[in-house]
């Protein structure tokens, strides 16, 4: 079943380029995240990226593993849009406009991988997407996600408003585009990466480990035994 259409949150048109100046340590964690699956998945693999936006870590993938298969799956037209442009000449990525919540596409992949979206979700709905995430992996497959937490009380949580705000104005982040990327983190609903590990070991992936961390922002793996 088709969930009802989102409102855009984000601007397609700047999305890539205000990445580093929003994102502390961006090229850290999502570095951190493809060398994890390149390390893990056969030449020819078969991935799947989810809330793959403009495809920004899909890329990052193929440019490591060229004759990999990539679905991209996002439940926003516009950055898919962007998606098709950047993979337009690539006859192995295929694009699927569809919600996480919805039925992913069929498996087996080889590994699953997503960016800085499944904090939109619910607790329940992360937990389950967990699990739909772990049936269509393949044996000794691997789920990487570079994500955005929340801190184990308030206390950590100042902490890490203080540490991103820092990394903002160091970077001279457009005014606007700060108060806009405030404006859509009020409806973040961030877990912290123990809740995380919790649920992915409840579903059944049999090693999770934190690849990379900067406050609020890191990547972790989980992996499927053989």
């Amino acid at each position: 079943m088709t969930t009802a259409k989102k409102p855009e949150i984000w601007n397609s048109s700047t999305f890539d380029s205000m990445r580093r100046k929003l994102i502390p340590s961006f090229d850290l964690i999502y570095a951190s995240g493809v060398h994890a699956v390149v390390e893990t998945v056969p030449e020819r693999a078969r991935i799947l990226d989810l809330g793959a936006g403009t495809g920004l870590l899909g890329g990052a993938l193929l440019e490591r593993l060229p004759e990999a298969e990539l679905v991209l799956v996002d439940h926003s037209s516009a950055m898919l849009q962007k998606a098709r442009e950047r993979f337009a000449d690539n006859p192995r990525v295929t694009v699927r406009v569809a919600d996480m919540k919805d039925p992913l596409p069929q498996g087996p992949f080889d590994a699953v991988v997503s960016g800085l979206a499944i904090h939109h979700l619910t607790h329940a709905e992360k937990e389950d997407l967990f699990r739909r995430i772990h049936q269509v992996l393949t044996p000794r497959g691997i789920f990487v996600n570079v994500e955005q937490f929340c801190g184990p009380n308030a206390a950590v949580d100042a902490m890490y408003d203080y540490q991103h705000e820092a990394h903002v104005q160091r970077e001279q982040c457009p005014p606007d585009e700060w108060e806009a990327g405030k404006e859509r983190m009020k409806i973040d609903i961030c877990a912290t990466l123990e809740m995380q590990f919790e649920w992915l070991r409840k579903v059944g992936f049999s090693h999770v480990d934190c690849l990379a961390k900067d406050w609020r922002y890191g990547t972790y793996a989980a992996w499927v035994a053989s």
